[in-house]
């Protein structure tokens, strides 16, 4: 395999679908949100993504079954008549950091086959990653185009998620959820970027239950997220249990306080 290559398994034919990314990244917040998606629409697969840029491993299923990394497409049809479709990507994993010509080769191949659908509009999906965490994660928007703030604005306005427009800072954005709408910009696509503050180094679902409310307040759609409310429950539980861990290092680690002098009563 000398290249990036998809395998259509069929190819659908959609109403002005939005496309829509969560690949594995900072605390897995965007695959767990696209899974949930995919599961509870019950979206049905229509192509994998392999590539010679992914890790140089194969993947052992159950049964001692091996297989290649890949990344894989799924399609929604909204019952909607006046609704648009959906096409949702998430997969194995995404291009190593270190090797910046694979992301965009990789990025290119994936909105080739999503702009022949007729994608216009992408909304990506990710972890923000953060030093500590105050209460409830917030998500942080950003949008490819200056008029789009108050559109997306507008749709998020009674969303029960804090979401946060950093118009007065820079920033980054990372592998796939950055490089589609920066390269998808270049061929007149629109969209936005969700990110759920996480810690990072743990699989955080309430981040992704986050990130996922915020989304389905921009398309108009109802989902079910009873099955994502209980492993963000198991993320919180873990969260308190580190926190007391850090607590518990840092007193050890912190000198004894001085002992006052006793002066007597005065």
């Amino acid at each position: 395999m000398k290249e990036t290559t998809i395998y259509l398994l069929e190819r659908p034919q959609l109403r002005d679908p939005v496309f829509i990314e969560g690949l594995p990244g900072i605390g897995l917040v965007g695959k767990l949100a696209a899974e949930h998606l995919i599961q509870e629409l019950n979206a049905v697969k229509f192509a994998e993504l392999y590539s010679p840029h992914f890790m140089h491993q194969v993947i052992i299923k159950k049964g001692s079954i091996v297989e290649l990394m890949k990344n894989e497409f799924y399609y929604w049809v909204n019952p909607d008549e006046n609704g648009r479709d959906l096409i949702i990507i998430t997969g194995d994993q995404q291009v190593p950091p270190t090797d910046s010509p694979g992301h965009y080769e990789v990025v290119g191949k994936m909105l080739d086959l999503v702009q022949e659908l007729g994608v216009r509009e992408i909304i990506t999906m990710g972890g923000y990653q953060v030093p500590e965490l105050q209460g409830e994660p917030r998500v942080l928007a950003a949008v490819t185009h200056e008029e789009l703030v108050d559109y997306y604005k507008e749709k998020l306005k009674d969303c029960s998620v804090e979401v946060v427009w950093r118009e007065d800072e820079g920033g980054a954005i990372v592998g796939a959820a950055g490089l589609l709408l920066g390269m998808g910009k270049l061929r007149s696509m629109y969209g936005i970027s969700i990110l759920g503050e996480s810690l990072g180094y743990i699989v955080d679902a309430k981040a992704a239950k986050a990130v996922l409310t915020a989304v389905t307040k921009i398309l108009g759609i109802e989902l079910d997220m009873t099955a994502l409310e209980e492993r963000a429950k198991e993320t919180e539980e873990i969260l308190q249990k580190v926190q007391e861990m850090q607590r518990a290092m840092l007193e050890q680690t912190m000198p004894p306080a001085p002992e006052e002098e006793d002066r007597g009563y005065l």
